[in-house]
Formats: C-alpha cells, sequence, structure tokens
C-alpha cells in the first residue's frame, strides 16, 4: 500500500469502512437492531454482560437517532447518528473483536491513557497508523512486547491544583443499571395520586355546599389550591398534563354556579365545612409563599447580576427559592448548615423535540444519566473573573446514589469583585479551565453531569462572600427572583 493511499485512509473527514477494522466493528455494533456476541472478546463480555451493551447502544441512539457513518478521528472514531454525534475510543483484540471501548469524553481519557502505556513496536504497528512509533532499542533477542487492551485503571481523585485533575479510569462500556428504580418512580406516582385526590375533592365541594356563600368561598380558595400545587410539586419532573390539573376545579366552581342558583341557595351564612376549607388552604398557600421567597440578606446587599451558565434552550429552576422549596436553602438554616449554598439554584433541561416532548427526562426517573436532557449540555462562564479552583476527576454516579463525600463533584469557582460564583456538579473529564485563567461571560467551562450530592443531573449555581455566606444574585434573562419551578429560556451563543 503505498504512502498515498495511507493518507487518504487516515483522513479525519472521510467514512471508514472494510479498511478500517475498528470502524468496521463499531459499525456492525451501533448499526445492527440487536448487538451480537460475536462482535464482542470473551474478556469483555465477562466484565460487561451483553444486555448491558445493548442498554449502552440503546441510549445513544435515543439520544441521537439511527447510525449513519464512522469517521476516523486521529486514533478515535467520531459515530454519525442522524441527529448528533459521539466520540468513541476502541480496540479489537488479536480475533478482531472488540476487546473495550469508551463513548463521550471519556474517550479522550482513554485515548490519553493509552498513550501513557507500554510503546508498540513498529512490526506490530497497525498498517493505517501514520503516527511515529518509539522503536525498542536493539536487542540479541527482541521480544516484541504485548499491545494493551485496556487503559490503566485509577481511582478518582479530586483535588484543587492549578490545572483540573483528571483521572482515567477503565471504563470499557458506559454504565448502564438494568433498568428504572422503582422506589424513585414509585414516589413520584404516589405524589401524582396524592395531588390528583386533593383536586377530585375540590371537584366535588362545589356540588356539596350548603349556600350561595359557601359556594362563594369554594370558589375563592381555588385559586390559592391552584398556585400552591405549582408551587410545590416537581411539575417539570411530572407528566406535561399535570400542569392543568389544579386548574380544573376553578372551572367546576364556575360552571357550579347554575346549579347553586337552580336550587335557591340562599346568601346566608356559609357552613363549617366550607369555613375551614377556605381558611385551610388560604392558610396553606400564605404560608407556603412566605417560606418559598429567599431568605432575606444584608439590608445593603444587592443581588449580583448572572448571565445564565446555559445556553440553548429552556430550563428550570428545580430547586430555588426559600427553605419550603429548596432544600439548599432549608439546610442552610440548620444548626452546622452550609450558609453558601442559601441562595443556591439547581438547573435542569426540558428536552425539545418529539423524544422529549418538553420532558426533563425520558421516563418518570430514569436510571442513566444519559436519559436526562440537562446531561452533557455545555456549561459557560456566567460572569467575569478569575478561576480560583477547578476540580475534576470525579465519577458522575447513578441517579439518586449522590455520595456525601464531595457535595459539590466537580466544580469551578470564580472569583469577582463582589464574591465568589460556584459552578457544581460538572460531568467528569469536562472541566476546560485551570485556575488562575482569566474567562469572560461566556467562556466554555465544561458540561453539566451528576457529579454532586443531587439526586438527578442538574448544573448546581450559587454565590458566596469571601467568608463563605451566601450571596442572592438573579439572571439578567429574567426578572425578580428564581423559585422552584421558575422556566428560563436562553438563546444559544
Amino acid at each position: 500500500m503505498g504512502m498515498a493511499t495511507r493518507l487518504r485512509l487516515r483522513s479525519p473527514g472521510r467514512a471508514q469502512g472494510a479498511a478500517d477494522p475498528v470502524a468496521q466493528a463499531l459499525l456492525a455494533l451501533f448499526g445492527a437492531a440487536e448487538v451480537a456476541p460475536t462482535l464482542i472478546s470473551e474478556r469483555l463480555l465477562e466484565r460487561v454482560p451483553v444486555h448491558r451493551l445493548q442498554e449502552s447502544v440503546d441510549v445513544l441512539r435515543e439520544r441521537h437517532g439511527e447510525l449513519r457513518q464512522v469517521r476516523r478521528q486521529k486514533d478515535l472514531h467520531l459515530l454519525v447518528f442522524a441527529a448528533g454525534a459521539e466520540l468513541v475510543w476502541a480496540r479489537l483484540d488479536e480475533a478482531g473483536r472488540l476487546a473495550s471501548f469508551v463513548t463521550g469524553p471519556g474517550a479522550l481519557t482513554a485515548r490519553s491513557a493509552a498513550r501513557t502505556t507500554v510503546p508498540v513496536p513498529r512490526s506490530e504497528a497497525p498498517t493505517l497508523d501514520l503516527a511515529p512509533k518509539p522503536q525498542p532499542k536493539p536487542q540479541p533477542e527482541p521480544r516484541p512486547q504485548p499491545v494493551p487492551v485496556a487503559p490503566p485503571v485509577a481511582p478518582p481523585v479530586a483535588v484543587p491544583v492549578a490545572a483540573p485533575v483528571s483521572v482515567p479510569t477503565a471504563v470499557v462500556a458506559p454504565a448502564v443499571a438494568s433498568g428504572p428504580k422503582p422506589a424513585a418512580v414509585v414516589r413520584l406516582q404516589r405524589l401524582v395520586l396524592a395531588y390528583a385526590a386533593a383536586t377530585a375533592a375540590e371537584l366535588t365541594f362545589p356540588w356539596l355546599t350548603g349556600s350561595a356563600t359557601g359556594w362563594l368561598l369554594i370558589l375563592a380558595q381555588t385559586p390559592a389550591f391552584a398556585w400552591y400545587v405549582l408551587r410545590t410539586a416537581p411539575t417539570w419532573a411530572l407528566p406535561p398534563w399535570f400542569r392543568s390539573l389544579p386548574v380544573a376545579p376553578a372551572v367546576v366552581a364556575v360552571l357550579a354556579f347554575g346549579h347553586v342558583l337552580g336550587s335557591g341557595l340562599g346568601w346566608g351564612l356559609p357552613g363549617l365545612p366550607e369555613l375551614g376549607l377556605f381558611v385551610g388552604v388560604a392558610g396553606l398557600a400564605a404560608w407556603t409563599w412566605q417560606r418559598s421567597r429567599p431568605v432575606p440578606g444584608a439590608p445593603t446587599a444587592h443581588p449580583l447580576q448572572l448571565r445564565s451558565p446555559l445556553r440553548g434552550g429552556t430550563f428550570v429552576c428545580s430547586e430555588a427559592g426559600g427553605p419550603a422549596v429548596n432544600r439548599h436553602a432549608d439546610a442552610s438554616l440548620s444548626p452546622g448548615g452550609d450558609r453558601s449554598a442559601r441562595y443556591a439554584v439547581d438547573l435542569v433541561q426540558l428536552g425539545e423535540g418529539p423524544q422529549w416532548r418538553g420532558r426533563r427526562a425520558l421516563g418518570l426517573a430514569p436510571a442513566t444519566n444519559e436519559r436526562y436532557a440537562v446531561f452533557g449540555h455545555p456549561v459557560v462562564s456566567p460572569v467575569d473573573g478569575v478561576i480560583l479552583a477547578a476540580v475534576d476527576g470525579l465519577p458522575d454516579h447513578p441517579p439518586l446514589a449522590a455520595s456525601a463525600n464531595h457535595p459539590d463533584g466537580n466544580h469551578v469557582r470564580i472569583g469577582t469583585d463582589r464574591g465568589v460564583v460556584v459552578l457544581s456538579g460538572l460531568r467528569e473529564d469536562s472541566v476546560l479551565v485551570r485556575r488562575g485563567q482569566h474567562v469572560a461571560v461566556g467562556t466554555p467551562i465544561g458540561s453539566v453531569g451528576n457529579s454532586a450530592a443531587g439526586p438527578e443531573p442538574s448544573l448546581r449555581l450559587r454565590a458566596e462572600s469571601s467568608v463563605g455566606l451566601g450571596l442572592p444574585f438573579r439572571l439578567t434573562e429574567t426578572r425578580g427572583d428564581l423559585h422552584r419551578g421558575r422556566r428560563v429560556t436562553v438563546a444559544d451563543l
């Protein structure tokens, strides 16, 4: 094979076929409807069963659509799907079967780790690899050294140093659980049933009242009931029809006015049930409103004005506001709580397209991070400043399996003239900045992961003073304070 032919086959923009056995194996793996065990080495099947490999392939198909082609990118490969692309690092065994592969940002880590392993003698170098290979010194009886098939295993370490610490892990395939967590699904289903039962009771009250005054009290409390449900329920995690559920009692109460007039009910004193319902619902809504407001800051403190660190989509505050609707604020008020997180906000994304249908995940509580719309979304700097710390290398834990050892996970701290802005929960091996670097608004920081102590993938944003006290802030893309359920639509850069 001539040099011109070899250069043409190594072109990054050219699709790989039979001339590239790795590309051919990846095309057969991700292009077929089912994973064929004959494509996988026995060593890999011992560590990762076929059904888990099948789930990993299905996750990529659900996110990006049908596989179109596989392109060579130097010593990596690019899987080109109908609606996206993914980098992959892969190696074959002696029989031409897949011995290991890593997708996503971990592919870059696996490539770097492979470059630091024992050099490959030229006699064993692949035909299409034009990168210079170091040759061993002449020996009386040279013995070719074995080709490494997987990056070395090293435990993840998170240390704030001058540059982000990225520790490679020997992951041969994306870790995919066998199915959704029943406890999380049951918890959300019970929550929906509880609100549905309360709504059903509200629908019957207008027809059971004994006076027109009682009907008026029932009608007056329906807006408070709807506000309470929409403010306290995780509407971004529930089916889209749930948002219209608490509005139904107000509509039914108006329609019941004809029944009240037809029954000849007078405008006398209301009964105790109607009065108790009005006082109870209105009082609960008023208490929740007071407790859902952000905790007051210093009298002279003005909220910091930050740009949204997430661009190009619709995002929801899953945790924001006061202690009644924000677990960060609630924990900061307890003895020994983290006072720097008093105004912390968690942001999730609502997916677009027919697959997502405005949901934040594919299902009520998926067991894999890839099924959440915000996972892997780019994060940019919300403010001008200097990087004070950049921590990377902590793994992304599965949903609802957070560890309290690293509450912030992979994170970046940005120093400004008014305080410190912290972006937490970044994806493993995604941090792009280093300590001492000057950043401006819009500078790429990394991508959203699930490395912080949270129930699911999200970006945690907070501001704090030099002594570790939380500072209130607002986003320039919205008006007023952030609260739970607040939607923020931000155009791309």
